[in-house]
This record gives structure tokens, sequence and C-alpha cells, in this order.
């Protein structure tokens, strides 16, 4: 006898459990049940790119069953009942619940002068392994990380003739444009020369270029099949801008080569580093020109974004997980005003402030 009643209790409390799951409360008659589902989203349908949506769920009765339900972006489910959009658009959310169902709504992501992105700063570096003095460049870029990660080095060795194993046309174009004749040479932000002195932790003005923010925002998504690799790199813009022009680059980091040193007071004071970590060395151009490719007006004005897909065939040598692409936007002066970088075959989102 006392099985049969827990027997019955378990399967009054299961029945009593479906029907209350997504269904809300009915009464006695059964005049009130559940036969849809609406979904809004708090503080509205339209906000900045990078700023979250809240959604709420409830049936036909008022019944909040947000927690019993699950929610889809444009096809694909999210984890609870919040959603960060990383691009601008319009995004179509539906829920579901016990197959009832549901009108789907639209959120709008927009861009406007309120957004903005982080700020990085570029430190070029002409160098080569046979220059015992470019140990103070290299101390620099060691300095400089510590105090920030907000900066994108790019190390152009060379110069052809020299025993460097890494000087390449692209480095020799830099060499050019920049009229190089000295080694080492620095340069911020691709205007600004860090002149050539003994001092290597004086980092004020490397830091003194270096904003809060920045109006405009990068992005880069790049896939590899065998040795083919396809970048796409998006750039949106919070403020209108002419005459910018885009450079990308690639360079592989961690390659390896004893380093000729003539600063006594730098990495022990020995004549040759060896096995030295060379980083973010640059080994060839995507843009036609070093000098820059322009982007159409008519794309850098708010809330424009710019599109732009490379094709790359890495050479036999290069190692595939250390390679990198490098992106920069300049102003018609060829100054640097953001940079952003990412290893080859990996994806990332705009840094939304």
């Amino acid at each position: 006898m006392m099985k049969k009643t827990v027997l019955f209790l378990t399967t009054v409390t299961f029945i009593f459990s479906t029907i209350m799951s997504c269904a809300g409360s009915e009464s006695d008659e059964g005049k009130n049940s559940v036969t849809y589902l609406t979904i809004t989203s708090e503080g509205g349908s339209e906000k900045l790119l990078g700023k979250t949506f809240t959604f709420k769920v409830k049936d036909n009765l008022t019944n909040d069953i947000t927690l019993e339900s699950q929610i889809y972006v444009d096809g694909q489910l999210i984890s609870g009942n919040t959603f960060t959009p990383t691009e601008k658009g319009t995004y179509e959310i539906v829920a579901k619940c016990k197959n009832l169902p549901v009108n789907p709504i639209s959120i709008h992501s927009v861009i406007n002068n309120g957004v903005s992105f982080k700020h990085r700063i570029l430190y070029e570096d002409f160098t080569g392994t046979w220059c015992g003095y470019c140990t103070i460049a290299l101390a620099r870029h060691d300095n400089l990380a510590l105090q920030t990660e907000d900066f994108v080095f790019i190390g152009i060795h060379g110069p052809e003739g020299t025993t460097d194993p890494w000087s390449c046309p692209t480095s020799t174009e830099m060499q050019f444009l920049k009229n190089v004749t000295e080694w080492p040479a620095m340069y911020i932000n691709r205007n600004t020369n860090w002149a050539y002195d003994s001092n290597y932790t004086d980092m004020s003005l490397p830091l003194s270029q270096l904003k809060a923010f920045s109006k405009i925002g990068i992005k880069i998504n790049s896939t590899l099949s065998g040795n083919s690799a396809q970048i796409e790199t998006k750039v949106s813009f919070t403020e209108n801008f002419n005459n910018l022009k885009i450079v990308a680059f690639i360079v592989e980091d961690e390659l390896i080569h004893d380093q000729k040193n003539y600063i006594p007071t730098l990495y022990g004071g020995s004549s040759y580093i060896y096995n030295y970590k060379h980083h973010n060395v640059l080994r060839n151009k995507l843009t036609s020109s070093v000098s820059g490719e322009a982007i159409p007006s008519s794309q850098t004005i708010l809330p424009g974004e710019y599109a732009r897909t490379f094709q790359y065939t890495i050479p036999a040598g290069f190692n595939i997980n250390h390679l990198k692409t490098i992106i920069m936007i300049m102003d018609e002066n060829g100054a640097v005003l953001n940079v952003r970088e990412e290893k080859l075959g990996t994806s990332n989102n705009y840094e939304l402030l």
C-alpha cells in the first residue's frame, strides 16, 4: 500500500511540474491557458555598438518565463538572456519554450560619436642583427612593454647587402620611405622620430603619443588553408574623417638569431647576444605600398565602415604559428591614427570602450 502511495505522489508531482513549466497558471475552469510567448528587449531595441541587450520572455498570461526559455540571436543559441553585439547591424531575436509560438523581434546595434575604441601606438624599429648599437632600440621595446601593452612593434631588418638574414624588398621600401641611412632608426606612429641616444629607460616620448581612446576601430579575421591565408579586416569610424590610408603588413614573431651588441650596460655587456628572440620581424606587405592605400572618403564618415580582404601565400620556411597581420590607419600626412595586430588564423572583435 505504501509503494502505491509513493508512486501516486510522484506521478502527481511530475504532471504538476509539467503543467507549470513555461505554462503559467490555469484556472479551475481551464479558461486561461498558455498559447503563445512574447519576447522583449529591456531598455529599447536600439543601442550603441558594444552595449548589452537584456531580453525578457513572458507567456500570454504575463508570467515571466525567461529562465525556462532558450533565446536565439540570428538562429544561434545564446547563454542566458543577454547579448552584446560586436558588429553594427540588425539582429533577429527568438525565444523557444515548449514549442509555443512567438513572434521574433529585431534589435539594432548602431554606431555614432558616442562609441570609442582602444588606441594603440606604432613603434617601428629599423634594425639589423649586425648592428651593435641596435640593442638600444631592443631595450626600448622591452622597457615600453613593461609600461604599456597598448603598442604594436615592427622590426624592420636590413639593409640589403648586410649579414642580416631578414632583409626583404618590403624593408628596403620602408628604408627609402623614411630615408634611413643610419641604424638604428626608431619612429612612433610613423612620423615621430625617437632619436637615438644612450637612454633606453625613458618612455615619455612614446607614452605621450598614447591616447585614452580612438574614434577608429580595427578588427581582423584571418583563415588558413595550407599555405594560403585570407585576411579580412574591417575599420569603423565614429566621427568624420577624410583622406585616410590603410597599410597592411605580414610580420613573423620570435625569430632566433645572434645579435651584435656594442652597449656594455645591456644584456650582460657581451659583444653578442646569442640566440636572441627578435620580435615582429617585417616579412611582407599586403597593401600595394608601404605608404598606404587610400580609403574612399564615403566610407570614413559616421557611421562608416570600411572592409578589405587580402590574400597571402606563405613562403616556405616561414613559421605559420608565429605569423601576424598588422593593420594601421593613417592620416593624409602619413601619421598613424590607430593600429592593430593579430596572429594568422585567428580573429578578434572591435575593442570597444
